[in-house]
């Protein structure tokens, strides 16, 4: 039975100053992904585009968005979308509420779902997740920063220092690595990342100077506080673990796809904007551990990434994807680093996983299709059999 036409609208938070009467071509923001995406739309029917809160007229309800054909993007005339998936990263407060607002004022015009929900605030996540007893021995304790004096408290018991980061960071920006080596007592070693993602080492001879320094890295921004672990390979190189999880056609949570992300030796993080490099989990977990520890904890990655989605669509509502960062000690202590409800997909193409590229692009099609059926719920939640399915190692793609 052929389906009726859905339009999907992918939503930025601009389109680099582009109005309707733009000449030429255009590049809207993360053009593989909406190239992807509409280039895999056509054999589903559904039509994809790129929209921004410039392009949309509250009076007359008209939207102008950036669509990909012949090789090209043109801005055009669309219609108002049925879901919206929304891929905007506002940098300002103005941009986060002029976004909010578009979609409301288009969602009065014609309903529209909207394929994902989002996140709040590191700390809330951390909090609703620490409540649950499934999943909270696999986080790290975590406080909000307050002042020097809780270093001062707290890095006589922590041989291996402490971890900073931002409150409402991504891509390692601003991480900070803060320890105080026994061997040399008049020293504060700080490593990390600046707000440019570049690397830096800094060292303080007491916690006042330490404080003054912190006070003006971190500005009013909010950060939180975790103790350091050591989550580095065999030959001491930064890694985690990526676990992409999407809803498929029928509204249930699947693992589509895994990878590894590498960092440099000298580097406190392993993300790709600081320099580090994707390569598929399952080789990463194989050269670290043995066949089977390696097998059993790429199953336990993915049953845990199911249960921590389940918790925080009990907790913050509907998911249609999310991203889940997991780091691993030595021994296989495994721990849960960070939640990402607007996941990205360089991972998998460098790792070269083809099957994990395809079904991260399809899936999201495929549930927004499932979006506008009728008898959609409102919160899908997994059946009996999810922990066994999410369980299952992904098997390994090559080029």
């Amino acid at each position: 039975m052929p389906h009726s036409k859905i339009v999907l609208g992918i939503m930025a938070a601009s389109l680099n100053g582009a109005r309707p009467d733009s000449p030429g071509t255009l590049l809207p923001p993360e053009p593989r992904l909406s190239r992807s995406l509409s280039v895999a739309s056509q054999t589903l029917d559904i039509d994809v585009y790129v929209f921004s809160p410039e392009g949309f007229d509250p009076a007359s309800g008209s939207l102008f968005g950036c669509r990909y054909a012949n090789g090209a993007w043109k801005l055009e005339h669309v219609p108002l979308p049925d879901v919206v998936y929304d891929r905007s990263f506002p940098k300002t407060a103005e941009s986060r509420r002029r976004c909010s607002a578009v979609l409301s004022a288009m969602s009065e015009r014609k309903h529209h779902e909207r394929l994902n929900g989002s996140l709040p605030s590191k700390l809330r996540v951390y909090e609703s997740l620490r409540d649950n007893s499934a999943i909270a021995p696999y986080l790290p304790a975590t406080a909000p920063y307050r002042s020097i004096a809780q270093l001062e408290r707290l890095l006589p018991d922590l041989p291996r220092g402490v971890v900073l980061k931002p409150a409402a960071g991504m891509q390692g920006r601003g991480f900070l690595h803060i320890e105080a080596p026994p061997l040399k007592p008049d020293a504060l070693i700080v490593r990390g990342r600046t707000r440019n993602n570049m690397p830096f080492k800094e060292s303080f001879k007491d916690f006042q100077k330490l404080g003054a320094w912190l006070q003006s890295f971190m500005g009013s921004s909010p950060f939180l506080l975790q103790p350091y672990l050591p989550l580095r390979t065999f030959d001491d190189r930064p890694y985690d673990i990526r676990v992409l999880l999407q809803k498929d056609a029928s509204g249930e949570w699947q693992v589509s796809g895994s990878a590894a992300r590498l960092g440099r030796r000298d580097s406190m993080t392993s993300n790709l904007h600081g320099g580090g490099i994707a390569v598929t989990a399952a080789d990463t977990l194989g050269t670290n551990f043995t066949p089977s520890k390696a097998e059993h904890l790429l199953r336990k990655i993915h049953a845990l990434s199911g249960q921590v989605a389940l918790r925080l669509e009990e907790s913050f509502g509907r998911f249609g994807e999310l991203a889940f960062d997991f780091g691993l000690e030595p021994s296989g202590k495994l721990w849960l680093l960070e939640t990402n409800a607007k996941p990205g997909r360089e991972a998998f193409r460098q790792a070269g996983d083809k099957q994990a590229a395809r079904l991260a692009v399809t899936r999201l099609l495929q549930y927004a299709r499932y979006l506008t059926s009728r008898n959609a719920p409102a919160l899908t939640t997994a059946g009996g059999s999810a922990k066994d399915r999410l369980s299952r190692p992904q098997s390994k793609s090559r080029p």
